[in-house]
């Protein structure tokens, strides 16, 4: 149930905005206070709570609003929940980034999950130093939470503690996850550490250590890449593309570009996704033409990258339209 604080708090900004004349974001604001009124009282899932929300582009508003709701509730499943939006909302904000560092000291494991979540979404500075304590937790769930979340952050700081963490973890997915933090953390100082791991037994240990030389611009990487993506086997050709994802397009270029010519539609789609995320503007237009051209299934693949870079449709029809297919 809706706290009568909250509800009272709600419902003045609400008469303010039915008050309100003219422009679209009073309009806006009111719906954003029905949508938190729904879904403080269990009658909207989160979801749909968060997806309306963004929508409407009132996430700063809302943030504030979930962090009064947050310190004034006592259900630990609300507050996670309530945490779980925030997130969601990336609203990089001293406030929000104080709630989700609070968060990690909740003896509720969901909080603590949820709040490691918030930082990496954030993208937290102060977030690091807590974090890295979490991956001594004994539970898993804080320990895979604080990994991904170092990760997104990608400060230096993190490289040594993530590969320390790594060496003794036990669980082969969270130890591949935390190589590759180590290596999205930027630490060249890691580098030599991540080298010796290319000869590592485990194929997803030395895939996710080649993955962060590739992101840290490391020579080994040009070489540990190049041999999968003259592979004659398209799924490690596919392998050998997925090594620079998230790389800077000066990075991943020389390496990626000649891709765009592959016989498979797959490897070519995904590496002209990573190229496009990685500051390569030409891949995008790239992408949309080949998907224009492409025929059943062939063009789903392409339309399955292009939905991952949540193009506009003004977007696409402005590239068509360059190109003389519109």
């Amino acid at each position: 149930m809706l706290p009568s604080c909250l509800m009272k708090r709600w419902l003045g900004v609400l008469i303010l905005c039915v008050a309100s004349v003219g422009g679209a974001r009073p309009n806006n604001r009111g719906e954003a206070v029905a949508v938190l009124d729904q879904f403080m009282q269990g009658r909207t899932g989160i979801n749909a709570a968060i997806n309306r929300v963004q929508f409407l582009g009132e996430e700063a508003y809302v943030s504030g609003e979930l962090i009064f709701a947050y310190r004034r509730n006592s259900n630990p499943k609300l507050r996670e929940q309530i945490l779980e939006f925030l997130a969601s909302l990336g609203v990089r904000d001293r406030e929000v980034e104080r709630v989700f560092l609070s968060a990690l000291a909740s003896p509720e494991l969901g909080e603590v999950m949820a709040g490691a979540r918030g930082l990496g979404r954030i993208r937290s500075a102060e977030g690091v130093k807590p974090l890295i304590a979490l991956l001594a937790d004994p539970k898993l769930g804080p320990r895979r939470e604080a990994a991904r979340a170092l990760g997104s952050i990608g400060k230096p700081a993190a490289g040594g503690p993530l590969l320390k963490a790594a060496k003794t973890e036990t669980d082969l997915d969270l130890k591949v996850m935390m190589i590759s933090a180590a290596g999205k953390s930027g630490d060249r100082k890691q580098i030599p550490a991540l080298e010796a791991l290319l000869k590592d037994e485990s194929e997803s240990t030395r895939l996710a250590s080649a993955q962060g030389l590739c992101l840290m611009g490391a020579a080994k990487c040009a070489q540990f890449a190049g041999k999968l993506l003259a592979s004659a086997d398209e799924n490690e050709r596919l392998q050998g593309v997925m090594l620079f994802e998230g790389a800077a397009v000066k990075v991943s270029g020389p390496q990626l570009t000649p891709m765009l010519k592959d016989t498979n539609d797959k490897v070519r789609a995904r590496a002209a996704r990573l190229l496009v995320q990685g500051g390569d503007k030409k891949a995008l237009d790239w992408l949309v033409i080949e998907s224009a051209k492409g025929k059943g299934e062939a063009r789903l693949v392409y339309e399955d990258e292009l939905e991952r870079l949540h193009l506009t449709d003004e977007q696409r029809q402005a590239i068509l339209k360059k190109a003389g297919l519109q």
